[in-house]
């Protein structure tokens, strides 16, 4: 028969009252549990929840061949059993810890990267499977750029040349701008260039009147 799947992309922590005294993960800070959340101990003793280790191993390069996980805290490395993360031990000291309810570790499988789970055949919706995706989001990689065409090569050349042409002609510009008052003062001590130059012209003219 086949079984309906719920995936669940981010689990929630507890928020029952009184839950806060509750031993927790070190890297999710979320409350342990007896599915998703089972306290799994590493070889050096550093405990994780059963997600967390699952992301671990899902972050390892694809050269390695995935046999070992490292510590986050210590580094030192843990086999991982052939049946996958779930089949790691698990502290049952701190599984004694948790509500009645969940003191019975629930039976976790890997389905590519998913960590799945059955619920209870006692209960109403034994038909219900419910997946933990614990493999990296991967964002949509731009695709290469096309190589340019021979056409396209030389058309932005021309563009690139018209940019440094008005560039340069801009420059040219204001250089002269800024040069044409330093040219007055240079000549004439002041910025009365076109002034006396005009007043200068009656006078030439009336020299000429007098000769004649």
């Amino acid at each position: 028969m086949d079984m309906t799947t719920t995936d669940v992309w981010h689990t929630q922590a507890d928020v029952e009252e009184g839950l806060e005294n509750r031993p927790e993960c070190s890297i999710c800070f979320n409350n342990y549990d007896n599915i998703f959340k089972t306290p799994k101990v590493l070889q050096c003793s550093h405990t994780f929840c059963l997600e967390c280790v699952a992301r671990l191993v899902a972050s390892l390069p694809p050269e390695n061949e995935q046999d070992k996980v490292l510590c986050p805290f210590c580094r030192q490395p843990t086999p991982i059993p052939q049946e996958g993360v779930p089949a790691l031990q698990t502290s049952q000291e701190l599984l004694s810890n948790l509500p009645p309810h969940q003191r019975k570790e629930e039976t976790v499988w890997i389905e590519g990267t998913k960590l799945c789970y059955k619920q209870d055949p006692e209960s109403n919706q034994s038909d219900l499977c419910i997946c933990v995706d614990i493999g990296l989001s991967k964002k949509d990689i731009p695709p290469p750029p096309r190589p340019r065409s021979r056409m396209q090569r030389i058309c932005c050349m021309c563009s690139d040349w018209k940019r440094l042409l008005l560039i340069a002609f801009m420059v040219i510009v204001l250089f002269c701008i800024l040069l044409w008052p330093v040219q007055c003062i240079l000549k004439t001590g002041s910025l009365k260039c076109t002034t006396e130059s005009t007043a200068s012209k009656p006078t030439n003219s009336l020299h000429v009147t007098r000769g004649l």
